[in-house]
């Protein structure tokens, strides 16, 4: 399974047969020579769904989240604040992976955002701070890095769901020392796999306001 997912071309087809298996069309051209296959009918077609049937629920079939996050806080600052990009650590290296949810669920199920998380998170701590009256740009006099250590998503027994998430955050300027905060949060709601992006967007804004008070208190924003 770990093989599959970690594999863009084997992810990918296999979410085209999760998708499209029942309107599958074996391909008309082998090499440079043309082969007549006449078209599937209703009786051809279910091998065919059975395999797609077969395959998703031996490797899951992956759902993709797409989430608008919008930024909200009560936080007020100015000046120029340079946010590079944060690292997502919680999945080993690929293009998938760095995508991908943590779960300690048995759900064949695999979970995505539709961008990396550590893109995603990059984004979102702009966003705050922009909400909060930085001025988001390029600038030696305060730089914010960071890596987000833990993005997981799973049930509570059978009827909660709940999303954990750690990051790590380092702000370094020119007039003091660097000032290092971790943030951590754990939000839960009843089990709807159909509102567990705006669980995932909670807890991302929930981490991402501690780090802010905790900057601000130490004067590091």
């Amino acid at each position: 399974m770990s093989s599959l997912l970690t594999d863009v071309p084997s992810l990918l087809s296999l979410s085209r047969l999760c998708q499209w298996g029942s309107a599958f069309e074996p391909p008309r051209h082998f090499g440079s020579h043309s082969v007549p296959i006449p078209m599937t009918t209703p009786h051809h077609r279910w091998p065919v769904a059975a395999l797609v049937v077969v395959a998703c629920v031996s490797f899951g079939c992956p759902r993709v989240l797409h989430l608008d996050y919008q930024p909200s806080n009560s936080i007020k600052g100015s000046g120029t604040v340079e946010v590079a990009p944060f690292l997502y650590v919680g999945h080993s290296t690929g293009l998938m992976k760095q995508k991908q949810l943590e779960s300690g669920s048995r759900d064949v199920e695999a979970l995505y955002l539709s961008e990396g998380i550590g893109e995603f998170f990059t984004n979102a701590v702009r966003q705050e701070l922009a909400f909060s009256g930085y001025h988001v740009q390029p600038g030696e006099g305060r730089v914010m890095s960071g890596t987000v250590e833990q993005f997981f998503l799973d049930y509570v027994g059978e009827v909660e769901q709940r999303f954990e998430i750690r990051a790590s955050f380092k702000v370094d300027r020119t007039d003091s020392a660097a000032f290092i905060s971790v943030c951590r949060s754990h939000v839960q709601q009843p089990g709807d796999w159909m509102k567990s992006g705006l669980l995932i967007k909670q807890g991302i804004k929930d981490c991402i306001e501690q780090f802010l008070n905790s900057a601000r208190a130490a004067g590091a924003l």
